[in-house]
């Protein structure tokens, strides 16, 4: 076969077989084909030396690639930024205003002190309208009624308090990989001008609470306001005021030991 011929073979691999054949008998009588079909067994054993990769890439058809979606970069650098600030913090302490409220039961204002630190401890001293102590060592958490004469105790891990998700604040959680959406809290109006609000919806069988509505300052990324919302339509509002960093607090504050009389409730008890 002539190198002519033998490259007409190659229209096989863009033509139709049927068609090929046919002008091969016309130029050639049916002699031609045995001689045809030896060039393509030589060009096919050739072609099969090639990489398995390359031939696919070759062969295959491009799939429409779909549009990735847009990076919001403004987002993704204030996420940065409040993991980076409070995965540095050894302890804070701060003044607080709890607003809750609740479809079933009647809306109040608590006011107090939070004290936080490393490795997941916390200390809430409520004031008004009645003192009340919320602390953990982090592994167990107790609840404080003195007017009571009871305190509640339960494991963190077990704890559905909306006030647990603080442990954000102690590195004990990350934006991006403990929740399945972040977004800015677009229609939210800040409470302390100049902010910046954004929403986060934790993943499905890490808690209860629907979503968690976090406000911060831009420049110093220092989280100033944190509303968690419940499924069942409960709002737990905390603005926070007077916040002190990295003062060497003590751990002993944290260690909780019931005064003499206090009834202890422990976990599954207490409701």
């Amino acid at each position: 076969m002539s190198k002519a011929e033998c490259a007409s073979c190659l229209e096989l691999v863009g033509g139709h077989p049927s068609s090929f054949l046919l002008r091969m008998v016309m130029k050639q009588g049916f002699a031609g084909i045995e001689t045809t079909f030896r060039c393509l067994k030589m060009r096919i054993s050739n072609l099969c030396k090639l990489p398995v990769i390359l031939i696919a890439l070759l062969l295959s058809t491009p799939e429409a690639v779909s549009p990735a979606e847009p990076v919001d970069r403004d987002l993704d650098a204030a996420l940065e930024g409040l993991q980076k600030k409070y995965s540095q913090v050894r302890d804070l302490k701060m003044e607080f205003i709890q607003s809750y409220k609740s479809p079933r039961r009647a809306a109040k204002t608590e006011t107090g002190t939070l004290v936080l630190k490393r490795p997941g401890m916390m200390r809430w001293e409520y004031k008004t309208p009645i003192e009340k102590i919320f602390v953990s060592n982090g592994k167990t958490v107790f609840f404080y009624l003195p007017q009571e004469k009871q305190v509640q105790k339960t494991k963190v891990k077990e704890s559905r308090d909306p006030r647990i998700p603080f442990l954000f604040l102690l590195g004990k959680g990350n934006l991006k990989r403990d929740f399945s959406k972040v977004e800015w809290a677009s229609d939210e109006k800040p409470f302390f001008q100049g902010n910046r609000v954004i929403l986060a919806y934790p993943k499905k069988g890490i808690d209860e609470f629907a979503r968690i509505l976090m406000e911060f300052s831009p420049q110093t990324f220092q989280l100033q306001r944190v509303t968690v919302f419940d499924v069942d339509g409960t709002t737990s509002e905390f603005v926070f005021t007077n916040i002190q960093q990295d003062l060497g607090t003590v751990p002993g504050i944290f260690d909780f030991k019931a005064p003499p009389g206090t009834e202890v409730i422990e976990s599954g008890e207490a409701q």
